[in-house]
């Protein structure tokens, strides 16, 4: 598979940027090649097949695992997505696994992502990407549409549920109690959404797994705050995410405060 290198499928146009712009996401028409998603499914059961103490629910940091995640991450078809909404200069700085079992996958409370991620300027969007098909009964991503204007964070409290993949959590209600929506994806679809907006999902209660890989992209002119990252494992008690690898994967580094990593060494094909 190839690097990242603008792609010949279509973005977004005018009327598809414009309703990210309103709503904070957006699942493109335009599935993702077979050849990612082969090497998707590929890279997930290996791991799964050889690291069976990780909690499938959430499994962080793949790239920090296996660096043959970067290459994925590199998709074109993400990237010129990505360009649209954060500009020419991007890193990726997060990447993760969802993959709930039949009957017994987790559910992610009301949150925004912004409340735990310590870049400042606040400003990164998030690809979630079917490997199996995301539905109603699986537990997909529902998400508030325009819970991100304003860019606001609002209030989250603490739940140390063990039936949650995530602590912290909103209560709708303050927020008036806005309808939901649900992304229902096939395989190789994906959705992107802005750090701001409000989202969550279900538990999954069919007979099917549910498996979503993630990659978490920010502006290079934005500052990656380890520091702060660390302050707020004591202040919240989330993940500690304060070494994660900075991947430039398209334009220039802009602020002198992240530290660019090589490329990662690739486990085995």
């Amino acid at each position: 598979m190839r690097g990242a290198e603008r792609s010949v499928q279509p973005m977004l146009d005018d009327v598809e940027l414009e309703r990210y712009q309103r709503d904070g996401q957006i699942a493109p028409s335009t599935a993702l090649p077979e050849e990612f998603l082969s090497q998707a499914r590929t890279r997930m059961e290996r791991l799964l097949r050889e690291r069976p103490e990780l909690d499938a629910d959430f499994i962080p940091g793949l790239i920090e695992i296996d660096g043959g995640w970067l290459e994925l991450a590199r998709a074109p078809q993400i990237l010129d997505i990505v360009e649209q909404v954060l500009g020419p200069d991007i890193i990726v700085w997060g990447s993760g696994l969802f993959c709930k079992s039949a009957m017994e996958g987790k559910a992610t409370p009301w949150h925004q992502d912004g409340q735990y991620w310590p870049i400042r300027p606040l400003r990164t969007v998030t690809a979630w990407i079917a490997i199996d098909p995301a539905t109603l009964d699986n537990g997909c991503l529902r998400v508030i549409h325009g819970s991100h204007a304003g860019k606001e964070v609002h209030a989250h409290s603490a739940n140390d549920s063990d039936a949650l993949v995530l602590n912290q959590e909103i209560d709708l209600s303050r927020l008036g109690n806005p309808i939901p929506h649900d992304v229902v994806l096939d395989s190789g679809m994906f959705s992107i959404h802005d750090v701001h907006l409000v989202h969550g999902a279900e538990p999954n209660r069919s007979g099917s797994r549910r498996a979503g890989l993630v990659f978490r992209y920010m502006p290079a002119s934005s500052h990656y705050d380890r520091a702060l990252a660390r302050r707020q494992v004591e202040e919240l008690g989330v993940l500690d995410i304060s070494r994660r690898q900075l991947h430039l994967v398209r334009g220039r580094n802009v602020h002198p405060g992240n530290e660019i990593a090589s490329h990662p060494e690739r486990s085995g094909e």
